[in-house]
């Protein structure tokens, strides 16, 4: 499911005014410590390397752009504007080796 989609069974779930609170992760390219590694299947977590990362959120960003009127007649405009001003700074950090 893209975060397009994410987004939008967020929005039918949520009661008025609700908040879905999102966090994203990382990992550095190469296999993780054994300790991480443990960590990350306790977890249940899908962790990419940056660089993957990075052309992970370039995809969404692109494919939320194309439907920015959509989105922000679901949502709002600073939804809009939160969203795609996070990607644009986590895309500076990932060309980095960052995030």
């Amino acid at each position: 499911m893209g975060l397009t989609a994410l987004f939008g069974s967020f929005f039918k779930w949520l009661k008025p005014g609700g908040k879905v609170l999102i966090t994203d992760y990382c990992k550095s390219s190469g296999p993780p410590s054994p300790e991480f590694e443990a960590y990350i299947r306790q977890r249940g977590y899908e962790l990419h390397d940056v660089e993957a990362y990075g052309q992970f959120i370039q995809k969404e960003m692109v494919a939320v752009e194309k439907e920015k009127d959509k989105f922000i007649s679901d949502f709002s405009k600073e939804d809009y504007n939160n969203i795609v001003g996070g990607w644009k700074s986590k895309l500076v950090s990932s060309s980095m080796g960052e995030q």
